[in-house]
């Protein structure tokens, strides 16, 4: 039983990650922007699990993001928590030849999305909602999962790196 809640705890931890990374905020920026009502250690603790989080404080974070409670609480593959804005940098996800053939279809895709969108600049592309459905789609997985393997490729851009 323990295992179930240590796991339980862990998932909602990665899940708030998630929604807080999808809103390109750090631990810092949550603590600036909530005007210290919600402090970085606090949230980072929550994210890793390492402290307990009740439904109320869940709901009152939830609404701090403006994201609904439902999505913590949606299955994993239906990948319904709402990622606002995904920027990816075409050079690196361009430069993925490693990956080869696990990529291509996203290339492909994204190519096409520039294209269609006449975006020249060739340095990064916003990902809409109906992007990362379809994105979603073309790797078989939620588009939770997707933001998850974008992160771990390295081909996001956080407002950090666009200054």
């Amino acid at each position: 039983m323990e295992e179930i809640k240590k796991q339980a705890a862990q998932e909602l931890g990665a899940r708030l990650r998630i929604i807080r990374k999808s809103q390109k905020m750090s631990l810092q920026e949550v603590e600036k922007r909530s005007n210290g009502h919600w402090k970085a250690v606090v949230i980072g603790s929550y994210e890793r699990a390492d402290r307990a989080l009740s439904v109320g404080k869940l709901a009152e974070l939830l609404h701090f993001y403006q994201v609904p409670i439902s999505s913590c609480f949606s299955m994993p593959s239906t990948g319904k928590v709402e990622i606002r804005q995904l920027i990816l940098d075409l050079h690196k996800f361009r430069n993925m030849g490693e990956l080869g053939e696990q990529v291509a279809p996203a290339q492909r895709y994204i190519s096409a999305i520039t294209t269609k969108r006449e975006d020249w600049n060739g340095q990064m592309l916003s990902l809409r909602k109906s992007d990362l459905e379809t994105l979603a789609i073309l790797f078989e997985t939620s588009e939770v999962a997707l933001f998850e393997q974008f992160e771990k490729w390295g081909v996001l851009i956080h407002p950090l790196q666009q200054a």
